[in-house]
């Protein structure tokens, strides 16, 4: 599969998975929702979605989407990332939105206490994975501990800082 393939069949897997969590009950909304749904019960096992979308695209709002799960022992799984392919601006390539989710997911993680975010990655994934996650090898099960979260926050605020001042 390319990378392209896989993200439109992630994105109906995730549509799929998330209609089954919807029904069972099991899926929040929103950050508040998943901090109460622990609250009321500390095993309980969540579904939701991160998705990164864009008001200033006229033709796609959604570049990007998540589908991840709380575990009932308050690990992460990152079930499917999908990005749209060959995203531009201004007809410029834009580069970094799946970066950018799990920066986003491990300040997620973190804000909930969570040690572990995992994953599965497919053979045209697993060297994305490897470039943002700095580990070597990435076969089909990747496992992102405390310290590659803090590597993740420290390289994309470097990075903002970095353009904060090139502006």
């Amino acid at each position: 599969m390319t990378p392209a393939t896989d993200a439109g069949e992630f994105a109906a897997l995730a549509a799929k998975r998330w209609f089954y969590y919807t029904r069972e009950g099991a899926t929040v909304a929103n950050l508040e929702a998943l901090r109460r749904a622990i609250r009321r019960n500390e095993r309980a096992e969540l579904a939701f979605l991160l998705v990164a979308s864009a008001e200033w695209s006229t033709r796609y709002k959604f570049l990007a989407l998540a589908y991840c799960r709380r575990t009932w022992c308050h690990h992460l799984v990152l079930d499917f990332l999908a990005v749209r392919p060959s995203l531009t601006f201004a007809n410029q390539a834009i580069y970094g939105i799946g970066a950018g989710i799990l920066f986003s997911l491990t300040n997620l993680a973190n804000s909930l206490g969570m040690d572990t975010i995992w994953g599965e990655a497919t053979a045209s994934s697993a060297s994305f994975y490897e470039k943002v996650l700095q580990i070597r090898p990435v076969k089909d099960l990747f496992i992102i501990d405390r310290e590659t979260m803090q590597r993740i926050q420290n390289y994309h605020q470097e990075k903002l800082k970095s353009a904060l001042r090139k502006s």
